[in-house]
């Protein structure tokens, strides 16, 4: 790695060899771009502001990452690929991303100094659990339905609102919402999008890892040999005409370039701090605009020896109103053998913490250790804070999806401008962002389609998505809490009313199931009752859920499609209308009904933790078909002359 050497001119080539490229950022998106293209023989120069490596990545003289931490989602990640090829240390934690190290494992501690007991501490989150499927849901009404989007906060709002919590509860589910938006997403759940905040991200396999020597590791690999100029700030890049270099200006002078890579952090995009000649087409800069950049602080305790559970990872606070107090302490005494606390303050409250006084952090630390640990814990003998969005080359920590946003913005941002102008970054990265596996993989994208060389880069093979697995995740607590309520009596009910359920059309849907899945799917359906005459559903509404007659009988008026029904127990009734936008038949209650019933989207979570279960219904749904055409005889569907026309119509 070199830095000050002579920029007044372009990047020498042979006249027949590969372009030469200048990349803007040396955080990892630009070294991992500038690394492949140097081996691929293309001369490369990287232009950085900040008199170090790594951008947002920054580990400190005392070892502690005060940008990037964790290598989320270790399994099959590329930065675990990556840290394995440097011969890197690092050690797994384990956790999910938003619950570091696990939430099974952490040690939540309450108003009075103690720690929760398992019970209340399952109970809280099983309280936020349905909030936020209650939130998942209405998102995919409105995703499915195109709506207007909202505020995260304000679907939040709503859904507490409507539900009658005490006190106590709502501060519970507060305290994870904040776990899971404003430390995780390092945003204020105002400024998030409902329909799309966390729509399309992939993650890899389960549980969080770290770097024994810090990410800083990482990246100083990276950049060694390769032409870094440090301390240059970039305020221009100019476009010539087709042939013609481009020009990008610092404030040490001009670099000419065949092409330019742009990793600049989203924040300082947004912060107009860099110009472009000509300027930005309209579609990147509205999706700029429209995006989000949230803010990660941490505050770093340093003290002589732990005093603290030495074996313990992560402490979870809810000693006070979680609004003003962080979530987690993070000891590095169990990850790295350093008696240092790390307090982590997101979206506003991060932003906030900015503004004080080294004795107003002092303060509010003790406060913080003293809650945790009691009264007569020491003086830490020093303390480091960051302070991300007024850092003017980051301007906040990472990407977010913004009100009226969606990850296709990230796609925008990421798209070249013509022949010669690229960017990469986090926030280019649509398949997941604000991570730096996010930023990696965007640099050898990019790298790729500069050299064409398509083998540096697959687009992320990840199988699932964040939102799934937590949906997953939170379907399997809620059916495990469920049959811990359930008696052997009214779970084996359950079970033998599923099994036997026919719908409609004489299909029993359920009763191939055996097992667990037959077992987990009967305890996760509500039980309701309907008096005579009560309308279950009516004519031409969307339908939401599945309904299972378990006593007395309804009537089913099909709108003239099919012959009025008077169904009884055993009846299953939407079983298959989540497979599309299907609506609903009038169904009324003709004396005393119960019935069992399930919304849709808790059930297709079912069906992704049940992949088989998922093919069976498939199954059957094409059977229910076959069945129809045969029915109705062969009959051109409406629209099918249209296959045998000269062309679209």
């Amino acid at each position: 790695m070199t830095d000050h050497q002579p920029e007044d001119r372009p990047n020498d080539r042979p006249p027949a060899g590969p372009p030469s490229v200048l990349v803007i950022g040396a955080g990892i998106a630009g070294l991992a771009a500038a690394r492949a293209l140097r081996d691929l023989g293309h001369p490369v120069t990287v232009v950085e502001a900040r008199d170090r490596v790594g951008g947002r990545i920054w580990t400190d003289h005392d070892g502690v990452d005060l940008g990037a931490h964790w290598i989320h989602g270790t399994d099959g990640n590329p930065i675990t690929e990556l840290v394995e090829s440097l011969e890197l240390p690092y050690g797994y934690v384990g956790g999910d991303s938003a619950y570091t190290g696990g939430f099974d494992r952490l040690r939540l501690i309450g108003p009075d100094g103690r720690a929760l007991g398992h019970a209340l501490k399952n109970r809280m989150l099983e309280l936020a659990d349905g909030v936020l499927h209650e939130l998942e849901q209405r998102a995919d009404l409105a995703r499915k339905r195109e709506l207007p989007d909202i505020s995260l906060a304000d679907a939040v709002n709503e859904i507490i609102a409507s539900g009658d919590f005490s006190d106590e509860d709502e501060r519970g589910i507060r305290y994870h919402l904040n776990v899971i938006l404003r430390e995780d997403v390092a945003e204020d759940a105002g400024k998030l999008s409902h329909k799309f905040w966390e729509d399309g991200y992939l993650v890899y396999g389960y549980g969080d890892s770290v770097l024994r020597d810090g990410y800083q590791s990482v990246v100083e690999a990276l950049a060694d040999g390769l032409d870094v100029r440090l301390e240059h700030v970039v305020t221009r890049v100019e476009r010539g005409g087709a042939g013609e270099p481009v020009r990008v200006a610092t404030d040490h002078g001009d670099f000419l370039a065949d092409k330019v890579l742009v990793t600049l952090p989203l924040g300082v995009l947004k912060s107009g701090a860099v110009t472009f000649g000509p300027a930005l087409p309209e579609a990147k800069r509205a999706a700029v605009a429209r995006l989000g950049f949230g803010t990660l602080n941490k505050i770093a305790l340093h003290y002589r020896e732990p005093f603290w559970p030495a074996d313990q990872y992560v402490f979870g606070y809810l000693c006070r109103e979680a609004d003003r107090y962080p979530t987690v302490v993070i000891s590095m005494w169990k990850s790295h053998g350093r008696a240092t606390l790390v307090l982590l303050l997101g979206a506003s409250l991060g932003r906030e913490l900015e503004t004080w006084s080294d004795d107003e952090v002092a303060a509010y630390t003790t406060t913080v250790v003293q809650d945790m640990f009691g009264p007569d814990t020491p003086t830490p003998t020093h303390i480091t804070r960051t302070a991300w969005s007024a850092d003017p080359f980051a301007r906040g920590s990472y990407a977010c999806i913004g009100v009226d946003g969606s990850p296709r913005d990230l796609q925008t941002l990421g798209e070249p401008v013509g022949e010669n102008l690229f960017f990469a970054g986090e926030a280019t990265n649509s398949h997941h962002w604000g991570c730096v596996h996010s930023a990696y993989e965007s640099g050898l994208r990019e790298a790729a389609r500069i050299s064409g060389n398509t083998a540096l880069y697959k687009p992320p093979t990840a199988e699932i998505s964040r939102r799934q697995r937590r949906d997953i995740d939170r379907m399997k607590r809620f059916a495990g809490m469920r049959m811990g309520h359930l008696s052997e009596a009214e779970l084996a009910d359950r079970v033998a009313c599923l099994k036997t359920s026919v719908d409609p059309y004489g299909v029993r849907v359920f009763e191939p199931l055996v097992g667990t899945e037959l077992d987990t799917l009967a305890s996760m359906f509500d039980e309701v009752g309907f008096a005579p005459g009560d309308v279950l559903c009516r004519e031409d509404a969307a339908a939401h859920g599945i309904y299972l007659i378990s006593a007395g009988e309804v009537s089913v008026d099909f709108g003239g499609i099919y012959e009025h029904a008077v169904l009884s127990a055993g009846a299953l009734l939407g079983g298959h209308d989540l497979f599309f936008n299907a609506r609903t038949s009038t169904v009324t209650a003709v004396g005393e009904v119960r019935a069992f019933f399930l919304d849709h989207y808790r059930y297709k979570t079912f069906l992704y933790a049940f992949p088989d279960v998922m093919m069976l219904m498939i199954t059957n749904l094409v059977a229910r078909w076959e069945q129809l055409e045969s029915a109705l005889g062969t009959v051109a569907l409406p629209g099918a002359q249209r296959l045998h026309g000269s062309g679209p119509q």
